[in-house]
């Protein structure tokens, strides 16, 4: 591990840019506002300047970022371009609570969490072409945190179905039967850009297993 030169603060979400060259990450303070820090530059750049935006997550092609944003009155996600240009929309406009997680490989649908009054926290997948939102499971237990694996035929997310929460996998679009994947409790999956690997944390503990995501 290296730690990056920058000041002692509260530092949120970080997120490697597709190209590698840069991270986005929040900053929490008075306002929330997130960042972008060049590697190569030791640049920190303030990308957001409304103090209600959160969580920022990169498109595949790198133009672009979802965020959960107040802007709105509650908790809502929005899109904007990475290079700053034109104005930010949002995205789902029906629903709240809600926090964008990752795209698919090939731009075309958003995971995210969103909290529902009856079911609690729930793991939903968005087409980003206006189409209906759509739970991964719908159901009384809290389920967060869906990733698409790198090759877009698999999503991992946490449940907590069985009393604690632990990792699933399930395929994708045709969402199926869903594979446990850790053993003694896991949370907040992310897979290996270039494959091969499932990460996720387990209390304190980051853990890794590995995978095959053809057949």
């Amino acid at each position: 591990t290296e730690p990056l030169p920058l000041k002692p603060a509260s530092y949120l979400y970080p997120r490697i840019a597709p190209d590698g060259r840069s991270v986005a990450l929040e900053i929490e303070g008075p306002n929330h506002d997130f960042y972008f820090y060049d590697f190569a530059r030791t640049v920190l750049s303030k990308v957001t300047t409304d103090g209600m935006s959160h969580n920022p997550v990169w498109s595949p092609d790198g133009k672009q970022l979802a965020y959960r944003s107040w802007a709105a009155g509650g908790m809502t996600m929005w899109l904007m371009n990475a290079d700053r240009s034109g104005t930010p929309r949002r995205l789902d406009p029906k629903g709240t609570r809600q926090s964008p997680v990752t795209f698919s490989p090939d731009g075309k649908f958003l995971s995210f969490d969103q909290n529902d009054p009856q079911t609690f926290a729930d793991a939903w997948l968005m087409p980003l072409d206006g189409g209906e939102a759509r739970a991964i499971s719908h159901s009384k237990f809290g389920e967060g945190s869906a990733k698409f694996s790198p090759d877009g035929r698999w999503v991992a997310y946490s449940s907590d179905e069985s009393g604690k929460l632990e990792v699933y996998v399930q395929p994708f679009p045709g969402l199926g039967p869903k594979i446990q994947i850790s053993n003694a409790g896991g949370s907040d999956p992310m897979w290996r850009r270039m494959g091969g690997e499932l990460y996720y944390r387990e209390g304190d503990k980051m853990m890794m297993v590995t995978v095959v995501t053809s057949g």
